[in-house]
């Protein structure tokens, strides 16, 4: 008798049954037959009754289904090709493994298969040799393109440089043919024109009075068109920067624009389409550039609403598509005489909002809002047949979607072709890729990576395998859309406002660079090579005369106010920064026709003057002329203006006359000094308070001047004060980049240790003296100890806790971990610790079990850090979990390890918070600059000497990177977080105290969100006065202050971390903290060490829990002010309610009207505070079916008529997806303000509705628990005793350990006091008792209770 595996069996019956539906029958009965003769299955019949859910042909399903799935685990030679026969790499039992060694042999590249060279085979997935290549080709004379330009080139592009040049958002940017210019058009009305190659802007295109909606290059290279939502169409000449055209056909906004490749004579045509639903047709002359005032014009409003949002034009211009909010695609033939409409498509059953030819041939992709894109081809008599493609699908071998997915509707967001029009790419709202065969319409790949909606596609100019995407959550990805993966990535991050989102993006046409630009106002550029070319740029670049007023004629053409000249025309301007500031001369010879100026002609003099209206204008002091003497004499009559003259004379007067300051600060056109107010006194030092430019209100500089604009959209006094409350993205999460100060290593030392004021100390100097600093006090220190009382003698001093990790000062070295920090953590500094460990043999460490033996470390990585223990060694060790962040999207990783330290002299931290390092790196830093370090609460001086690696074998790393030289000669090696730059009041020697406010500006800055709604300070003076109310309570007496080690004197063996209430006090008065969730960490601290220390059942083992519990809570409720109200709610409880938060079901209620109030103060919300007026917008209601503004969801909120904030929400959504069905051009300012809005919204929302759901899960847990207990104390009074005597005594008692116990957490508690708690107390103990005190105390620091 055979007795197979149950695998094999079913086998056997699966075969059995596929032969029955074939030609086969008979043998499947004798298969039958001989399978019951041996007892290897059930007999048939019977098989077949009990699995009626198998079909006949259920193995050739399941074989089908395996190449699929396996293709995704590995991919096999020729993909698509599936057989359950092959071998090698097509074989259906290949693995990983025998996939991964796949080598092109020397002599492939030199072979030749029908004349061309070999394709490589799909799963080699290293690069070729490009020695080897090239060698092949020179034996050959071909070489296939994929060899000689593998994929994995593209991951060496890398970002040049981020500018700051708008300041608003940048929907628009083009390349010129060529690749050397750059054009962006921006919400601030402007056009700029920057240098692809070193990043100089060239020259600021100025006229529009609105957002910029779209940029067009003619084909000759020779024009600039831009269109705006002013309704206007604006054409430059490339060479010289003068308008050439103002164009005023359409009566709503512009929506794309394009120059036809059709070229007849000397006949061209220009593109335009509308809000307004209408086509027009430019015509222009190439020879004289005269373009016609009259347009060929298409109205295309079947119904009120109708816009056209999207068009292409074919590749040699005959035809047109275009893509309206109708559904309709309209094709447009321009080979007759005039521009016709030939064809009307209306397959689409939604918005036609993107639309894409092919790069040859008359194809062309649509997509719509209906979940569909088609692609088009012409046939004969003008009929355009299409390819369904269903954004639905899925690949083979995927699980079939959920309920909740299949619920989902999906949108087409942007499309495009490759290279060579093999493939067609849908970006969907899901925010997925979709890569489909433009033949067959075959599903080919799905690239995920996105968050958010994608809005950029933009193909290789000549690579079809790559394209780049980009979209709202800040992430750009080039894909290889052979294999289906991502191959390079870059997430915007901007420091201290989270991401940005990337609005357009664009290649040159080399393909060796690409340009993005933000929802911020900034200009990216990537590319391969050397990023030299762009570091000598500023990071914000302006021209000062970027946002002067200017004046219009009736034809649209303008002329600089001040000047009264074309801004063509105008003098070279200087570059200033975002404030107005102007930059140093090195930076102004940046600017064209500034290059070979003398360098004290490079800065003029930037003052504002009063006008006789009262208007404060800019004005070039040193290029003044008579028409301004009587602005001159109004300004000089200004009180305040007089303040300021007098004392910049009284400064000047301080200067000798000969300095190079007073001649720059002072010196006019003849080279006399006059009193007028400057922007830059010296070219590279900052002007004095109230000395240089005069503001006017909050917002300063270049924002002050942004008046191009129409009337109703200048920048006021009043409207510059509100920018500030702009709400751009939403607050940065806790874990992103910060503008504030970095916070370095100080080695501050323990009180009365004197340094001497002439030599400072090495940094292994500096960690000893920390302790001991001389020999005559260390013996002082000894005299001391011999004078003390002897204290824990029974315990060696190797198990107390060490000073760094119980000490109540914030200092910068060593690191002291606190949950939650984000640092760098450096892999030679961590061996260097490993090594001294070793070495002095101090504890026994496993040099196999580091985290660089058990994964793949670099020099430095971005951890954070998610867990910490503590360790009684000795020494006492701290034990960090480190969780690997993403640099692209700045989240947590999957990835963790951890690492094992103390303190040790003579080894520099290899920890360094993350605030220090990216602070460090903002600094550059060059040979023989002078620096400061702090050391022991002392300034100390010295120079730069050079940089170089610390180790030859991490030449990348900034550890120990920087050769200094101290004062007095010595030379040391430091980290670039532990210098600072020296103020203008420069100090040789050291020795110098730091003083507080200069130790508070090192320090680390809390992040937005990091001690919740209010202020670090505020938070901590409120956690004060509850640990005061606290410490008042009797069962809180153990845990008031540290623990007596007289008394319990084999506590520091147990116990690794001690904390307690006072030093939780101490910590928050001097702001040791750098987060609430540190603070809570410590919190829960008290009870883990209660329960370790005691038993586990015991009664100070619960009341170190209901301490730690009632103080938790109220750092958690930000509203509650006296920490007794949560303390007599818990106290009411029974044992088992102790964990549960008093809930407050309301709450939500304020924190909105907090969060309306605060949308209401934001510029971007000001479109949507009123319903809409339909006299002003008659279609709205055609269009909106349901409207909403912020005004009705806040006059509902205040009559109480949501019943919970889901409920706001949905109405706020509402407000959101109104604002983008009416205004679908995502080019528009609604729809950016929208965009940014809508972000803030979510952000703050999301917590507002996770707190509400958890205030209903706790009270629905008290209403449970409080039903059980009156159930209980309804049943007879002998059922009941024991439990009532239990209350009466935790009520009269305070709920102390009994006399059983012997253990404590604190020596403050008396003998007697003791004694009579455990007399009252004995009487209440049950065994039900001491396993709720279990399980109140069983919860760990570090996990979050419910």
């Amino acid at each position: 008798m055979i007795m197979p595996s149950p695998l094999r069996t079913e086998l056997y019956y699966l075969i059995s049954r596929f032969l029955t539906t074939g030609p086969c029958r008979r043998a499947a009965e004798v298969l039958a037959s001989e399978l019951e003769e041996y007892q290897v299955c059930i007999p048939a019949a019977s098989a077949v009754a009990a699995n009626k859910h198998i079909a006949p042909d259920h193995l050739l399903r399941i074989c089908k289904q395996i190449g699929p799935i396996l293709d995704k685990e590995v991919p096999s030679c020729v993909p698509g090709v599936h057989s359950l026969l092959g071998s090698g790499k097509q074989s259906m039992l290949r693995t990983a493994k025998d996939c991964d060694n796949v080598r092109f042999n020397t002599s492939s590249y030199a072979a030749l298969h029908r004349g061309r060279p070999p394709e490589r085979p799909f799963n080699c997935k290293k690069p070729p040799h490009l020695v080897k290549v090239h060698r092949g080709r020179e034996l050959t004379g071909v070489q296939r393109f994929s060899s000689i330009n593998p994929v994995s080139n593209y991951e060496r592009m890398r970002l040049h440089r981020r500018i700051l040049g708008h300041l608003s958002a940048v929907y628009c940017i083009a390349f010129d043919r060529t690749g050397l210019r750059i054009f962006t058009g921006s919400d601030d009305c402007l056009v700029k024109i920057w240098s692809s190659f070193d990043g100089r802007l060239h020259s600021t295109l100025r006229g529009h009075s609105a957002e910029i909606t779209d940029l067009a290059v003619n084909y000759e290279n020779t024009l600039i068109a831009a269109g705006s939502c002013d309704k206007t169409i604006r054409v430059w000449c490339l060479r010289t920067c003068a308008p050439v055209a103002v164009l005023q056909g359409h009566s709503g906004s512009i929506t794309s624009l394009q120059f036809s490749p059709f070229a007849k004579g000397s006949k061209r045509y220009m593109l335009s389409t509308g809000t307004d639903a209408t086509v027009c047709f430019w015509q222009w002359d190439v020879n004289n550039i005269n373009f016609s005032d009259r347009p060929y014009k298409f109205t295309e409003r079947p119904r009120p609403g109708v816009q056209t949002v999207c068009s292409s034009f074919s590749p040699g211009g005959m035809f047109l598509a275009t893509g309206s909010t109708d559904d309709v695609i309209r094709i447009y033939y321009l080979g007759g005489g005039s521009p016709e409409k030939i064809s009307e498509l209306h397959e689409h059953t939604d918005k036609v909002d993107s639309i894409q030819f092919c790069h040859s041939g008359e194809r062309f992709v649509s997509g719509s809002r209906d979940g569909t894109a088609r692609i088009w081809k012409l046939h004969l008599r003008q009929q355009w047949r299409c390819i369904l493609l269903n954004m639905s699908a899925t690949l083979p071998g995927v699980e079939p979607m959920s309920e909740e997915e299949s619920y989902f509707k999906p949108k087409v967001t942007m499309v495009a072709w490759d290279r060579h029009d093999n493939t067609v790419i849908t970006a969907v709202n899901n925010h997925l890729l979709k890569v489909w065969n433009s033949y067959t319409g075959q599903l080919l790949h799905i690239l995920k990576g996105h968050e958010a909606e994608v809005f950029v596609l933009e193909p290789h100019p000549f690579d079809p395998r790559i394209i780049l995407s980009a979209g709202h959550d800040g992430n750009v990805f080039i894909w290889d859309l052979l294999r289906g993966t991502n191959t390079q990535h870059y997430f915007n991050m901007i420091e201290g406002q989270g991401h940005g989102a990337v609005f357009d993006c664009k290649f040159t046409p080399d393909g060796h660079r690409f340009a993005c630009t933000d929802s911020h106002g900034h200009l990216l550029i990537f590319g391969f090579g050397s990023s030299k070319p762009y570091e000598k740029l500023p990071d914000q670049v302006f021209f000062h005369t970027d946002y002067r007023p200017l004046i219009r004629d009736t034809n649209g053409f303008v002329l600089d106010e001040q000047t009264q000249q074309a801004p063509h025309l105008m003098p070279p301007p200087f570059l200033v920064d975002v404030d107005g500031n102007p930059h140093p001369p090195r930076y102004q010879r940046l600017v064209p026709g500034r290059e070979n100026i003398a360098a004290e002609h490079l800065v003029p003099q930037l003052g504002y003057v009063a006008t006789s209206d009262g208007e404060v204008v800019e004005q070039v002091i040193s290029q003044q002329t008579a028409e301004h003497d009587e602005a001159a004499a109004i300004r000089r009559s200004n009180l305040l203006d007089e303040a300021i003259r007098n004392l910049q004379q009284q400064q000047d007067r301080q200067n000798p006359p000969g300095t190079e300051t007073a001649q720059e600060a002072g010196a006019g056109p003849e080279g006399q000094a006059e009193p007028q107010v400057s922007v830059n006194d010296r070219a590279d030092v900052q002007s004095p308070p109230n000395v240089g430019l005069r503001r006017s209100g909050q917002v300063e500089g270049v924002r002050q001047m942004h008046q191009n604009a129409p009337r109703s959209q200048m920048a006021t006094e009043r409207d510059l004060q509100a920018w500030r409350r702009r709400v751009v993205v939403p607050e940065v999460a806790p874990s992103s980049y910060s503008h504030t100060s970095s916070e370095y290593s100080d080695w501050t030392a323990d009180a009365g240790i004197n340094l001497q004021p002439s030599t400072p100390l090495s940094s292994r100097k500096r960690v000893q003296r920390r302790l001991i600093s001389s020999e005559e006090e260390e013996d002082e220190n000894e005299e001391e100890e011999e004078k003390q009382p002897s204290i824990n003698r029974e315990v060696s001093n190797e198990f107390r806790p060490s000073p760094w990790i119980t000490d109540v000062i914030p200092r910068k070295s060593p690191f002291v971990p606190q949950m939650g920090d984000e640092v760098i953590y450096f892999r030679q500094g961590h061996e260097a610790y490993v090594e001294a460990v070793s070495r002095n043999e101090l504890y026994p460490i496993n040099l196999d079990k580091q985290p660089w033996k058990k994964m793949e470390l670099r020099d430095q990585e971005f951890v954070k850090i998610t867990g910490i223990k503590y360790e009684v060694c000795p020494p006492t060790l701290c034990c960090l979990k480190l969780t690997l962040i993403d640099h692209g999207t700045g989240k947590i990783s999957d990835k963790s390890f951890s690492v094992k330290y103390h303190d040790m002299p003579d080894v520099i931290d290899f920890l360094v918070l993350r605030q220090s390092y990216d602070e460090a790196l903002r600094r550059n830093w060059q040979p023989n600059d002078r620096f400061r370090s702090v050391i022991d609460d002392a300034w100390w001086f010295g120079s730069i000497v050079c940089q170089e690696p610390y180790q030859p074998e991490y030449p990348d790393s900034l550890f120990q990177c920087f050769k200094v030289r101290w004062d007095n000669g010595e030379i040391e090696k430091l980290s670039p977080w532990d210098v600072e730059p020296i103020p203008d009041d420069e100090t040789e020697g050291g020795g110098i105290p730091v003083t507080a406010d200069e130790m508070s500006e090192l320090m680390y800055k809390p992040l937005p969100g990091e001690w919740g709604e209010r202020s670090r300070d505020a938070e901590c003076e409120r956690i004060i006065a509850s640990i005061d109310q606290l410490i008042t309570v009797e069962i809180a007496a153990p845990f008031s202050g540290p623990v007596d080690l007289v008394q319990y004197p084999t506590y520091c063996t147990v116990i690794a971390y001690p904390t307690d209430l006072g030093t939780i006090r101490l910590r928050l008065m001097n702001r040791f903290y750098r987060r609430l969730s540190a603070l809570i960490w410590d919190a829960r601290y008290i009870a883990h060490n209660a329960r370790t220390f005691n038993e586990p059942r015991s009664k100070i083992a619960h009341s170190a829990k209901m301490i730690t519990n009632v103080l938790q809570k109220f750092v958690n409720n930000p509203s509650c002010t006296d920490v007794m109200e949560i303390y007599n709610a818990v106290e009411e409880m029974d044992d088992d309610e102790v964990g549960l938060v008093v809930p407050d079901r309301d709450a939500w209620k304020q924190q909105c009207r907090y969060l309306l109030n605060y949308i209401f103060e934001c510029e971007d919300s000001e479109p949507f505070r009123q319903p809409v007026d339909p006299q002003n917008y008659p279609d709205y209601h055609d269009i909106i079916d349901t409207p909403m503004d912020f005004g009705t969801v806040k006059r509902t909120l205040e009559e109480d008529r949501y019943e919970n904030p889901i409920e706001l929400c949905k109405d706020t959504r509402l407000i959101f997806a109104n604002a983008k069905a009416y205004t679908p051009n995502k080019r528009s300012k609604i729809y950016s303000m929208t965009l940014r809005l809508s972000a803030f919204f979510e952000e703050q929302i999301r917590a507002i509705i996770s707190q509400y759901k958890t205030a209903i899960k706790s009270s629905d847990r008290l209403r449970r628990s409080q039903r059980f207990r009156k159930k209980i104390q309804s049943r007879p009074a002998h059922l009941c005793f024991p439990v009532h005597v239990h209350r009466a005594a935790v009520k009269t008692q305070g709920k102390v350990e009994s006399t059983s116990v012997t253990k404590s957490t604190s020596a403050k508690v008396s003998v007697p006091e003791r004694a009579r708690r455990s007399r009252s107390s004995s009487s209440g103990h049950s065994s039900s008792d001491d396993d709720s005190g279990s399980k109140a105390a069983s919860s760990t620091p570090g996990t979050k209770e419910t």
